[in-house]
């Protein structure tokens, strides 16, 4: 193989190629036509520049990787492994039982006397009983109601107490001329009813049923009073008051608590 030349006339010459791709010959004959441009010397600065800055380059990026690869195995192991946590909820129902009411409060006693009356608060039914009294029997109450009983003679029945809101009794004073028996519990005491309903004496009736009037009878000669307190409506009216015997249709929304008073047979039929 023959040696190219190291130039172009008019050019720099170019640079000598490794000596591996050739093999020496003959020595070229140069024209004397024209002057042989002399051979300067490669530089090598622009070469070894040219190499640092590809081992910048090249160590920059080998960095850069090192880095991301760093980075990478950082966070895989910084990275904390995901944990599912399974919440449970449970409901409670609490059920709040209402106590019992408490037993009626029973007095005993003979002549005049006060009663110190310690109960709940509400509605209550009191049952006065003075079967041998002769002259004046009364029965009083420091709260809404006041007087409950005024009769001559014996006295045997109901009424309630505290029937209005906020009223509270807590004393009772007894007149009487005999041995007498006071009993004060709840509305456990009055008399159930759904439907026809009939008594003697003063009365407290829980009509349950349902109804828009009612038939009323009494036979006596006293005050026959009665009052409703409609369970819907909530309020206190006066159906009757009278003076003896008496038959008549009312107003009555039940279901009611009813209070009687009479001296004499009684009956309410709803309807």
């Amino acid at each position: 193989m023959t040696q190219p030349p190291f130039g172009t006339p008019g050019q720099p010459p170019a640079d000598p190629p490794p000596s591996s791709m050739w093999q020496q010959s003959a020595p070229v004959q140069v024209p004397q036509s024209y002057p042989l441009p002399l051979k300067k010397k490669p530089k090598k600065w622009p070469w070894i520049v040219g190499g640092v800055v590809v081992l910048i380059v090249a160590g920059s990026a080998l960095s850069n990787a090192q880095r991301d690869q760093a980075t990478g195995a950082a966070s895989t192991t910084s990275a904390k492994p995901t944990t599912t946590v399974r919440t449970t909820t449970t409901t409670t129902t609490t059920t709040t039982t209402k106590p019992p009411p408490p037993p009626p409060s029973v007095f005993k006693g003979s002549g005049d006397d006060v009663i110190t009356l310690d109960r709940p608060a509400g509605v209550k039914i009191a049952k006065f009983e003075c079967p041998a009294c002769t002259s004046n029997t009364m029965l009083k109450s420091d709260g809404f109601e006041s007087l409950l009983v005024n009769e001559i003679g014996a006295y045997s029945g109901q009424m309630w107490l505290d029937i209005r809101d906020g009223s509270r009794t807590t004393t009772l004073t007894v007149k009487a001329s005999g041995a007498w028996t006071l009993t004060v519990g709840e509305l456990d005491m009055a008399t159930k009813a759904s439907g026809p309903v009939s008594g003697k004496g003063d009365s407290v009736v829980f009509f349950s049923g349902k109804s828009t009037k009612a038939k009323i009878t009494n036979v006596g000669e006293s005050n026959f009073i009665v009052h409703v307190v409609s369970l819907d409506k909530e309020r206190l009216d006066l159906a009757v008051n009278h003076i003896g015997s008496y038959e008549g249709t009312v107003p009555l929304a039940g279901p009611a608590l009813i209070q009687i008073t009479s001296s004499g047979s009684w009956s309410i039929t709803p309807g």
